[in-house]
């Protein structure tokens, strides 16, 4: 018997200034819808949410400069004192771009919980490659140290990964956890969490024969190495990779998500309906089945963590 704690990522925007070449949300993907999670629309999702029972929300946002580090803080203030009124204690990570000492200070004392930032790739050049010259995240080095500052900041709880698909794998885990060791002996805080996304398919986006592809036997034994390496860091699992492949996988006290649409307002959705906003696709997890499987798999699924 094992536990996985249970997290729901919330889509914010899917405008983007940036222009990753394996990303649906890219700059230049002219035949995908944008939308941005309006204050209402963001409200309802979070009471939703909480209805659903989840305690545990990742906001997620693209390089959108419209979300600002002060209406990020907003939101987490929000739903921090829907909290408080509630009595219910609401946990709210943050996946964006790299920020700032001062944004990530501004976060903290907002309420945030934890950050993720995905490194995609530790090869300074197939950075270079995936990601271009001239957008924001195509500065390697301000990504790579985003976590010291959040660190700095006094957000200790940090999450790091790479895309794997990227570059060969095993070269990418090898680099990851020579960073997180670097990060221990600095600051004396280990990874909160570690992310495995396989990279997938995004609408009209065309996987060109740079990848390096990844089979499920390797996502297996890359989440070995990270587990021997960090045996209480939290793997992220997710609905990019089957039901059976994640239960497979997954250690106990892993994080998991359910329900999962990768685009905004996927929760005023009927079913979470799939579609050509999504920023790359994934299965769908329904969740009263989903917790009946965990279950039947002697999975305790832990939505309050």
């Amino acid at each position: 018997m094992k536990n996985v704690n249970i997290i729901v990522p919330q889509y914010h925007s899917s405008y983007c200034i940036d222009d990753c070449a394996y990303c649906g949300f890219k700059n230049s993907n002219k035949n995908i819808p944008r939308h941005r999670l309006s204050d209402d629309d963001f409200k309802k999702e979070i009471q939703i949410l909480l209805s659903w029972g989840y305690r545990a929300i990742e906001f997620v946002y693209s390089s959108d400069r419209y979300f600002g580090t002060d209406v990020i803080a907003k939101r987490i203030e929000y739903v921090k004192e829907l909290g408080l009124k509630s009595k219910i204690e609401i946990r709210i990570g943050l996946n964006t771009e790299p920020l700032d000492f001062d944004d990530y200070k501004t976060l903290k004392s907002s309420g945030l919980d934890f950050v993720v930032l995905w490194m995609e790739t530790y090869s300074r050049d197939l950075f270079k490659y995936w990601h271009g010259t001239i957008t924001p995240k195509s500065n390697y080095t301000y990504r790579y140290e985003a976590y010291g500052r959040a660190i700095e900041a006094g957000i200790n709880n940090y999450g790091m990964g790479v895309l794997f698909g990227l570059n060969y794998w095993k070269d990418e885990v090898v680099a990851l956890i020579n960073h997180a060791d670097y990060l221990y002996q600095k600051y004396n805080y280990k990874p909160y969490i570690i992310g495995i996304p396989r990279i997938k398919q995004a609408h009209s986006v065309i996987l060109n024969g740079q990848l390096k592809p990844m089979s499920d036997s390797e996502f297996s034994e890359a989440c070995n190495m990270y587990k021997k390496s960090f045996p209480e860091t939290m793997l992220f699992f997710n609905t990019r990779e089957s039901f059976e492949l994640n239960v497979k996988c997954c250690s106990n006290n892993d994080l998991i998500t359910i329900d999962c649409g990768t685009y905004p307002r996927a929760f005023l959705e009927p079913n979470l309906v799939k579609n050509v906003n999504e920023q790359f696709q994934t299965h769908y997890y329904e969740r009263e089945d989903t917790i009946k499987k965990l279950k039947q798999n002697n999975i305790i699924p832990n939505f309050d963590w």
